[in-house]
């Protein structure tokens, strides 16, 4: 008893470990994304990106921390034992009026999918923007760099660009550059590209130093070198482009969350709430069914009085469900969500099944399956909580306890792209910053899969009834 004691506080520092780490890490590098499209000048906004990247780092540090204090790192298999109940079952009671709540979980998936899609866009935007204005623009820039248009003195080396464009011609120009307050013009070697083919005494877009010529100038206007004069990372459409997509993938988490869990916490029943008494009668494994197809979805057969139900619930294949077939359960259901039924309307429900044993398990069930059943069932809200206290139940939900079985290799690869990350932060050759936003990216990938092959399915699983 006092070695389960144990375990069961050990599991709970772990999930607590869990949501700090990735909540602070998660906001890091959120922080970090909008620093890198919008932040300050170039030196202080690569100081607070590389303060707030060492945020997910200490993270992995804290999480190392936390395994070796708890001496070592656990199987999945052993963290989603230490989720069931040790205690004989109670006999059958009245539905109570509080449940464990789903909203970690909820926040966990959110922060899933989010995390992941962030990770990838911030990656991909480091790789693509301009840490730093190079040497020549910097100097420009230093000493009050302008936008003029200036004389063409003459033009040679004139070639048609490839690719079709608004800028089709590339010429070496030798323009007169205006000094200010001298008076005394200086004439320098400029690369333009233009629409058309330039010709001597034509007017050409610069930005130079009017009162330091000798500097030498650089072909463009304020649209085309606008932003790196301020020194952005990239152009207005690059990083509104950016944001765009990131405000797309958190609409994505907010529907994928819509769609798995709800909305709703779903611990406290109400009016709008059903509870019927059933029995679980079968299990349908990880990826055994259309219905179950994700590594970490698993149907309950719920047989009632009236029919049976398919309870879905994302436990993965260490859920150990498959052992309480036989077993008395309560069957909780959101009955107004649906209800219509027009064609809009969720084709599923936020339920939960509570087992005598007191183990609750959140999922969805199809509201086709239960709309028949509200006739028959009670009322959750009446339900009795005097016998069943909200402290007597144990909610299924080992994934929250993830640092306790995360494997080192996902770890050493977050650390990796961490440090492509810092990289991409420096003003380094386009060759290694593609080398690093390429590693980084695949990092990110790979961190995901490895990760999720401690909830591969096996490659046969049955369906017992």
């Amino acid at each position: 008893m006092v070695n389960m004691e144990k375990t069961y506080a050990s599991v709970d520092v772990s999930s607590k470990v869990g949501m700090w780490c990735a909540g602070l890490g998660l906001m890091a590098v959120v922080c970090s994304l909008w620093l890198w499209l919008f932040g300050p000048g170039p030196d202080l906004r690569q100081r607070l990106c590389l303060v707030l990247l060492a945020v997910p780092l200490f993270g992995v540090i804290m999480i190392v921390v936390r395994q070796r204090s708890a001496g070592g790192r656990r199987s999945v298999e052993e963290v989603a034992l230490a989720e069931f109940p040790h205690a004989d079952g109670m006999a059958e009671c009245s539905v109570p009026r509080e449940l464990p709540s789903r909203r970690g979980r909820q926040l966990r998936s959110f922060m899933w999918a989010f995390g992941i899609a962030t990770a990838l866009i911030g990656i991909a935007a480091l790789a693509a923007g301009t840490p730093q204005r190079d040497e020549l623009l910097q100097r420009i820039h230093a000493a009050g760099g302008e936008f003029e248009r200036v004389d063409a003195v003459s033009v040679r080396d004139v070639q048609r660009k490839s690719s079709s464009g608004k800028d089709s011609y590339t010429a070496t120009v030798l323009v007169q550059l205006p000094g200010v307050p001298s008076g005394q013009s200086v004439q320098k070697k400029i690369q333009a590209t233009t629409k058309k083919v330039l010709r001597p005494g034509d007017l050409v877009d610069v930005l130079y130093a009017p009162t330091r010529p000798e500097l030498g100038a650089i072909s463009g206007d304020e649209r085309s070198l606008g932003w790196k004069l301020r020194g952005e990372t990239m152009s207005a459409f690059g990083r509104w482009s950016v944001a765009l997509m990131w405000a797309l993938s958190f609409l994505f988490a907010l529907f994928h969350v819509w769609s798995e869990h709800g909305f709703r916490a779903f611990s406290r029943l109400g009016r709008r709430d059903r509870a019927i008494r059933a029995q679980c009668v079968g299990y349908v494994g990880p990826g055994a069914s259309a219905t179950a197809s994700s590594s970490s979805t698993v149907l309950l057969k719920v047989q009632t009085d009236l029919s049976e139900v398919s309870f879905r619930a994302k436990v993965g294949k260490h859920g150990s469900l498959e052992g309480m077939q036989g077993a008395g359960v309560w069957l909780c259901w959101d009955a107004q969500r649906g209800a219509r039924g027009v064609r809009m309307s969720p084709q599923e429900t936020p339920a939960a099944l509570l087992f005598d044993t007191g183990l609750v398990v959140h999922g969805m069930v199809k509201v086709q399956e239960v709309r028949h059943l509200k006739g028959s069932a009670a009322p959750a809200k009446k339900g009795d909580s005097t016998r069943v206290k909200p402290e007597s139940l144990r909610l299924l939900d080992y994934r929250s306890r993830w640092p306790s079985f995360i494997d080192a290799l996902v770890l050493q690869v977050i650390v990796l792209v961490i440090a492509c990350a810092v990289v991409l932060t420096f003003d380094v050759p386009t060759g290694w910053r593609v080398v690093a936003g390429v590693v980084g990216f695949l990092g990110v990938i790979a961190a995901v899969g490895t990760h999720l092959r401690e909830e591969k399915p096996p490659k046969k699983e049955a369906t017992v009834q």
